[in-house]
């Protein structure tokens, strides 16, 4: 019983002591795999140390790296703010530049306009300076001769009045007649002319009725008209007026129609007539006289040329006259034009400014 006893104990002992074998062996297990953890937890503790510093290490280059960075950026900064502030410079120098530039083109071309308007207006002056030489010439010439013919029949006359009849003797007066009336129309125009050019001739336009003024210069002309027995002809509406100074407007027809029985042949016909185009008033005298050429067209409102010659009659004239009736239609804000054709007559026609009541202006 006892060696039974000894035995379970002796067995129990041994199951004890394998069972602390296999203890010590599952412990010895598990402090080699707790060794094997520690030495890799210590090789990772290393290494992690290791990143540690080496990431310090990092962070300060980084650092450094950054720190200089900064530093290079302010520095670009500064030169970009430099480079901008030179830039802007440049651009408003570039853009005061480019317009003084402009400026002085605009000022060479301004320059050289005035210079071309100079040079223009020179010759225009050379040109009416030798106009106006060959046209005093002209008035010269045309002053001489009823002069001249005026010396010669005093002269006659006062040598032998009483060795003429009664016929020659009026045949001398009505010379002297007509060589008077041509010198006296050519000084009053001449007159006329010289101070519209110096600018002392007054203006006042009013408002001017058309009819009377017609028939007015009609009536002072009809001893002329008659004496070749020219027909005139009238077709004016006794209403029609106009805005315009009253003594050039008589210039204007005093000299128009006065040159219409000049160029007309006796028994002829000179029609005068009106009409009312927009805001102008159209004055109209025509004749079925020798009518004037195209090329005396172009000359016979410019100075320096002769544009007198004989009528019908033999009659004389300057040409001064329509020189002065357009020159009188522009300065009422109006105008003059002729048509004409050879040996058929001619027609020339004035306007002037319509007068309107107060209301219509």
């Amino acid at each position: 019983m006892e060696e039974e006893f000894k035995n379970s104990e002796r067995k129990r002992l041994t199951d004890l002591i394998k069972e602390i074998q296999h203890k010590n062996e599952e412990l010895e297990g598990q402090r080699d795999k707790v060794e094997l953890q520690h030495q890799k937890s210590r090789q990772r503790t290393i290494e992690l140390f290791g990143k540690m510093i080496d990431l310090k290490k990092a962070k300060k280059i980084i650092s450094i790296q950054n720190e200089e960075l900064e530093k290079k950026n302010e520095e670009i900064n500064n030169k970009r703010t430099a480079l901008e502030r030179t830039n802007n410079k440049f651009r408003q120098r570039t853009i005061e530049l480019f317009g003084k530039m402009v400026d002085l083109r605009k000022a060479y071309n301004i320059i050289n306009n005035q210079k071309k308007e100079i040079e223009k207006q020179r010759k225009q002056l050379d040109e009416l300076n030798s106009s106006k030489d060959k046209f005093f010439s002209i008035i010269a010439h045309d002053l001489k001769n009823p002069i001249a013919g005026f010396l010669g029949l005093t002269e006659v006359l006062s040598q032998d009045l009483q060795s003429f009849t009664d016929d020659e003797k009026q045949e001398f007066i009505n010379l002297i007649y007509r060589s008077s009336k041509q010198l006296h129309s050519l000084l009053e125009n001449l007159l006329q002319w010289s101070r519209a050019q110096t600018g002392r001739l007054s203006f006042k336009p009013r408002k001017v009725n058309i009819h009377r003024l017609m028939m007015e210069n009609i009536a002072l002309a009809k001893a002329s008209a008659e004496l070749k027995q020219i027909e005139i002809v009238i077709d004016i509406d006794e209403s029609v007026e106009a805005w315009a100074d009253t003594d050039m407007v008589n210039s204007m027809i005093r000299n128009i129609l006065s040159n219409a029985i000049k160029f007309t042949h006796k028994e002829g016909t000179i029609s005068i007539g009106t009409s009312i185009d927009e805001k102008y008033v159209q004055i109209s005298i025509k004749d079925n006289g020798i009518g004037i050429t195209e090329e005396e067209i172009e000359k016979l409102f410019k100075i320096g040329y002769s544009n007198s010659k004989l009528g019908t009659e033999n009659e004389e004239g300057t040409g001064l006259g329509l020189i002065l009736c357009k020159e009188f239609a522009k300065r009422n804000n109006g105008d003059l034009y002729v048509e004409s054709k050879l040996n058929e007559g001619s027609t020339f026609t004035f306007t002037l400014p319509a007068y309107m009541s107060d209301k219509e202006k």
